[in-house]
């Protein structure tokens, strides 16, 4: 197996440390069950339309960071492996400090605005949360290309485990926080706490203030022109379909969807931070060097791994949603019970899909990524609405796997080609 020098040891060690992976698969399942028991308090205690509400806001705070970052951390994540620790730092501080000046303005004119009763207080929140989400997932994406994912996850724990469990404790003590509103100022709150870890834990590579040039910022977005239309187009594929089941159906379906769509989804984050997320450098490496076994060598064990571990968590959280869904005293729960199964068939298809992308993204094949991604997007528009107007929400998730399932197809085959060099952003 060829060395990866840059981490100090071979890829397969990297990939297989029992400790390291027993302690990323455990944060994880910490972060799938709060965001489990937290899905079951809403729809339990507050109301399906709640939890409809809490899915269409998370797809916000998920979707406009994706619009905001127009490809560019994906394509200086891909630069700062095996960086040199000057341009390293340049490339994280530059990276950083422009983002952090437009949120600031923004969250600065929000503050304003809701000051002078233009906007409620919630409309703040939310700035403060996309800020938050764009700022430590990116944080969590740099840990990892640094090949530290014991830290990106403890950072993506707090993130995303620590205040649902905040949350649950205080609205079942206190029903008056059994709201939105309340719910939100929870998020906001781990958001901020994921924030600080973030940039302490990045603290070496901000060590001064570092803004790039506009020359530089145009040339950054020219080069990741087709890492934003990728990105743009798999968000589309991801949060669409809840969007569409409120709109065409209702916003009660809509939290039903989502409730089941939480589950697969949680498994597949799973699967993305504890297996892919830790071949990416290593992949990159490999291509770099030129070493065509090493890479097809990872990345099939990179597939098998996934998908054996995604199918077992299936069947887990397959058995313990048909255990725990007659104590909610939701009859529509338990009416669309077979849905998770079609969810999680359409959840094992992202994966070989979004498999296929890492193999393309590492060996930096953006125009081939940005076509496969395209497809998945006119996939999405056409077969989605097609899936909701004959069959409802099985329409849908139906309409999900099949779009996987090409995408997956047309990624399957690839050449690995000679390196070429890497643009500079």
């Amino acid at each position: 197996m060829k060395s990866d020098p840059a981490a100090g040891r071979p890829m397969a060690e990297a990939m297989t440390s029992p400790i390291l992976r027993l302690s990323v698969f455990a944060m994880r399942v910490c972060g799938i069950g709060s965001k489990f028991l937290l899905g079951l308090f809403i729809a339990k205690f507050m109301s399906l339309s709640d939890l409809g509400v809490y899915g269409l806001l998370q797809g916000l705070v998920a979707i406009l960071p994706i619009v905001l970052r127009f490809g560019i951390n994906r394509q200086v994540m891909r630069e700062v492996t095996d960086a040199s620790d000057d341009d390293r730092s340049k490339l994280i501080t530059g990276y950083f400090a422009l983002y952090a000046i437009l949120y600031a303005m923004a969250l600065a004119s929000a503050v304003a605005l809701a000051f002078a009763g233009a906007v409620p207080w919630l409309f703040v929140i939310v700035i403060g949360l996309i800020a938050g989400e764009h700022l430590v997932m990116d944080g969590y994406d740099f840990l990892i290309q640094l090949r530290k994912p014991l830290q990106a996850n403890v950072v993506l724990s707090i993130l995303s485990a620590s205040w649902p469990v905040a949350f649950i404790i205080a609205a079942f003590a206190l029903p008056a926080w059994r709201t939105i509103d309340g719910l939100a100022m929870f998020w906001l709150a781990g958001s901020l706490a994921a924030g600080v870890l973030t940039a302490h834990l990045l603290r070496s590579d901000l060590t001064a203030f570092h803004l790039p040039s506009l020359a530089m910022v145009r040339n950054s977005l020219r080069t990741s022109a087709m890492l934003y239309g990728n990105s743009l187009g798999s968000t589309a594929a991801i949060y669409l379909d809840r969007y569409l089941v409120g709109a065409f159906l209702s916003l009660e379906l809509a939290g039903v969807y989502f409730f089941f769509w939480q589950v697969s989804t949680a498994i597949y984050n799973l699967v993305n931070s504890g297996v892919m997320s830790f071949a990416r450098p290593h992949l990159v490496s490999a291509f770099r060097s030129g070493d065509e076994q090493a890479f097809r060598d990872l990345s099939v064990q990179t597939t098998r791994t996934a998908l054996l571990e995604a199918s077992v968590l299936s069947a887990v959280s397959a058995a313990a949603i048909w255990i725990v869904l007659p104590y909610l005293g939701r009859p529509l729960l338990m009416k669309y019970e077979p849905l998770l199964w079609v969810l999680l068939v359409a959840m094992l298809a992202r994966i070989y899909a979004e498999i296929g992308a890492l193999r393309l993204y590492c060996k930096s094949r953006d125009p081939r990524l940005a076509k496969s991604t395209l497809l998945s997007a006119v996939l999405t528009a056409v077969l989605l609405p097609f899936g909701i107007q004959t069959a409802g929400v099985y329409g849908c998730a139906a309409a999900l796997t099949l779009m996987y399932g090409l995408v997956a197809a047309y990624r399957s085959y690839e050449r690995f080609e000679v390196p070429r060099p890497f643009p500079q952003a």
